[in-house]
């Protein structure tokens, strides 16, 4: 994903890299919805929604919540790294 970000992709690479997420289902459906349940499991809808509509707030808010999450439920999820979420900004 930093690759991309960073351009250090031929737009060759690119679009290959690209295509390896996608599936039958792909793993980004998947990515998602496990963020969706994090945050409105420990925040509620209205902090989830407000969250996905500002996409600023998405990855910083899941970090959050997921430190939480895995606290209480005794879950191993991982966050993104805070290199990410900087270059997204």
């Amino acid at each position: 994903m930093l690759d991309v970000l960073n351009r250090r992709l031929s737009k060759d690479e690119e679009t290959r890299t690209a295509f390896s997420f996608f599936g039958v289902q792909g793993p980004w459906y998947t990515v998602g919805w496990q963020m969706a349940v994090v945050i409105e499991k420990t925040f509620g809808r209205a902090r989830l929604i407000e969250s996905f509509c500002d996409h600023q707030k998405l990855l910083s808010t899941y970090n959050t919540a997921v430190q939480r999450y895995n606290r209480k439920e005794g879950k191993k999820l991982a966050a993104w790294s805070n290199e990410l979420i900087n270059e997204l900004r």
